[in-house]
């Protein structure tokens, strides 16, 4: 195959990703939820980032990569065991983000597949059990939406924008919280139009950090965030629990 049409077909999957395999969750029309995520998990995650979540009584969703466990991922040191164990028991949402860090849109079927499970035995390992997936650097195609589809209950892609009026639990959206280019306004602006339309806004960041590399936040954002989305009388939920809240709304 060539490189031209290589790089078609990978464009034609992902297109046909976005627009197919899609399990539709209703939002009804109430009050915003807005949830907080941290991939690759940093170990300022578990500390810095937990301690702020727990001021305004918020729990977040963090996806590992077992793999990283005592590693530097990003110039950044991650989690470990405990950590995670501590987190769980916290009433927050422990959730994969592969094992191996692996790019799901370049990877074969026959490596993804073997690579969740390792994961999903890391966690085990822990007494933590698995709930729900986010594609690491958002990336994605059609056969790997659909093999994560039969393994998690929901999947979340970055690329911003927010749940309104339905989430596609395949393929939840996400908008970054990253200290060196999202704004106070536009953190401001994305929890007013959340406020506004009753939707389902998830931030997802990596460390927290005073110094954050370029996909991290500070503990000024964060806490700006949480108390914009406080006064602005949103739910602060983990994609868990805001996916059981829909849910039972709807019944």
């Amino acid at each position: 195959m060539s490189a031209i049409t290589h790089s078609l077909v990978r464009k034609a999957s992902r297109f046909a990703a976005r627009h197919t395999l899609q399990r539709w969750l209703p939002l009804q029309r109430q009050r915003a939820v807005v949830s907080f995520s941290f991939d690759d998990v940093a170990l300022s995650a578990c500390t810095t980032g937990a301690a702020l979540l727990q001021e305004y009584q918020a729990r977040a969703t963090f996806f590992v990569c077992g793999g990283l466990e005592n590693q530097m991922e990003q110039g950044q040191l991650c989690h470990h065991g405990a950590q995670l164990q501590q987190l769980h028991r916290d009433g927050h949402e422990v959730a994969c983000h592969t094992y191996s860090h692996l790019n799901c849109e370049l990877q074969p079927l026959s490596v993804l597949r073997p690579d969740w499970a390792k994961n999903r035995h890391y966690l085990d390992q822990l007494g933590i059990p698995l709930s729900g997936f986010a594609f690491p650097f958002g990336a994605y195609d059609l056969s790997s939406k659909y093999a994560a589809a039969q393994r998690f209950s929901y999947s979340r892609i970055t690329g911003g924008g927010m749940q309104q009026g339905r989430a596609d639990l395949h393929a939840l959206r996400a908008q970054a919280l990253y200290a060196g280019k999202t704004t106070e306004q536009e953190i401001r602006n994305l929890i007013t139009e959340a406020v506004e339309q009753g939707a389902w806004l998830i931030f997802y960041s990596h460390e927290v950090s005073d110094q954050p590399g370029p996909w991290g936040t500070t503990p000024a954002q964060l806490r700006f965030a949480l108390q914009t989305a406080r006064d602005a009388g949103c739910d602060l939920l983990n994609i868990r629990d805001a996916i059981q809240h829909y849910r039972a709304v709807s019944a």
